[in-house]
């Protein structure tokens, strides 16, 4: 396999690709070897779940071989989302889980997610790296291969799991859109034990083609059908899922959407009424809100760079509870602090189910800030229009947790360069309309001798590249 076709598949935290031309079974082969090495030198168990994808099912099949080829012993779940099989691989012990799914990405795509023991990610700069050298090395035959393949369906035990967080709900209506991705399955399992709790239900039929919207909820147009079906029957809420069901996008009873970020901060918000004093790790980019509101309830809020492993690793360092980021991910600790978007709709029941008013009354509090959304900004020497920018806003109050934050009394931003592209990315939040435009003005006039900037603003936007979401 040559560089330049490993530079197409292995992104910052996961693998992606084309499948059949840049993900197939050959090269699949080959990274589960790799992966299984990297892990653990022979004798290990690893489990392998796989989304519904029309591409998945071959694609696990040859996972497995490229592990069982390095000695280790195997466990397929079958089609799953990727929250049940970061549960069930840490739940159980086993030294590794590997998903098949290409999460948000259209249905010509497929790859990999990759975790060590408890649910730990690999990605660039812990394991992922290791994994992709190894891919280049020549192929190595000093294991006997492991003969037996073990099936197991862990559905049922994730299910009563994940019940009792539900229990105590009051009778009312959600609205929950699967997708046609694997979400659903769990959804129904739990679900149907409460049946006070009713779900209209939106593409719960699983089509790895994806007839009905795109995997990504977050893309434009893809929400128009939940918004709809909320409003219709009178739904305290709705929640749409991504294609592995490990993120979700929310809109309230009126069919607007509530920003990830608020979402966040509400369920931070009911998580700190039985855990007074306790951490939530948060998104550096999220709004300022979910630091207030956070405090008031007596939490601590620790930002945290972008990206889900990164996020994960903030979790597991200052042992926080909860955390959550911009692309509709919610961390859970008590689920081996992992992102559970089945979790989030059963929260955010347990919130309105609490409340004496509906979900827009409780978010409206919490909309004090107006943002530009991600701007991506083309950018040849990231690190020089950084220092520009620290040196244009030198009086306000400076952090390097992920690119440079700046932030002040009434607005602050953040510019980060992207992992993937010469752009370097920025989001603006103030207290008003007016503040806002100024400050982007400016932002923007500092950086000015960069030409052909341009903004993909609103938390909808699409990413020049669908490889290159951040998620």
């Amino acid at each position: 396999m040559s560089p330049e076709q490993l530079d197409r598949l292995f992104h910052a935290y996961d693998i992606r690709g084309l499948a059949d031309r840049e993900l197939n079974c050959e090269t699949a082969i080959a990274i589960a070897r790799a992966f299984g090495d990297v892990v653990r030198e022979g004798d290990g168990r690893f489990v392998v779940g796989h989304d519904n994808r029309i591409s998945s099912t071959s694609l696990a099949e040859a996972v497995s071989v490229g592990l069982r080829s390095g000695g280790h012993q195997v466990t397929h779940i079958g089609c799953c989302s990727t929250p049940l099989l970061y549960w069930y691989g840490a739940e159980d012990g086993y030294d590794g889980s590997l998903m098949i799914t290409a999460s948000h990405l259209p249905p010509e795509y497929n790859g990999f997610k990759l975790c060590a023991a408890d649910a730990l990610p690999l990605y660039d700069g812990n394991g992922l790296n290791e994994v992709r050298q190894r891919v280049c090395l020549p192929p190595r035959f000093d294991r006997p291969c492991t003969p037996v393949v073990e099936r197991k369906d862990p559905r049922y035990d994730y299910s009563c799991v994940m019940r009792p967080y539900l229990r105590g709900v009051r009778p009312m209506k959600i609205a929950v859109d699967a997708g046609n991705g694997v979400g659903g399955i769990s959804v129904d399992k739990v679900f149907d034990h409460f049946p006070h709790v009713w779900l209209h239900k939106l593409n719960f039929e699983l089509d790895g083609f994806f007839p009905n919207r795109s995997p990504d909820p977050f893309e434009e147009g893809a929400l128009d059908g939940l918004m709809f079906c909320t409003q219709k029957h009178g739904c305290a809420f709705g929640i749409a899922f991504d294609g592995d069901a490990d993120r979700a996008a929310v809109v309230d009873d009126q069919g607007q959407l509530v920003p990830p970020d608020l979402v966040g901060a509400l369920i931070a918000q009911r998580l700190l009424q039985h855990h007074i004093g306790a951490t939530i790790v948060h998104d550096l980019r999220a709004s300022r809100v979910v630091r207030e509101v956070v405090e008031a309830a007596g939490g601590r809020a620790l930002p945290a760079p972008v990206g889900h492993p990164l996020i994960k690793r903030a979790m597991r360092k200052d042992q926080a509870i909860f955390a959550l980021d911009l692309s509709g991910h919610c961390y859970y600790a008590d689920l081996h602090y992992t992102d559970n978007a089945l979790r989030t709709l059963i929260e955010l029941a347990q919130i309105v189910s609490n409340a004496d008013r509906p979900l827009s009354a409780l978010v409206a509090p919490l909309r004090r800030y107006v943002s530009s959304g991600n701007m991506d900004l083309p950018m040849v020497d990231r690190q020089a229009a950084l220092r520009i920018l620290a040196e244009a806003f030198a009086d306000g109050e400076q952090s390097h947790i992920d690119g440079l934050s700046v932030d002040y009394p009434d607005w602050w931003f953040n510019a980060r360069p992207s992992r993937n592209e010469p752009v370097l990315r920025v989001m603006v939040e103030a207290t008003d309309k007016d503040l806002l435009a100024e400050k982007v003005r400016a932002i923007r006039q500092r950086l000015a001798p960069s030409s052909g900037q341009r903004s993909l603003g609103g938390r909808l936007a699409a990413c020049l590249n669908p490889l290159d979401n951040e998620e």
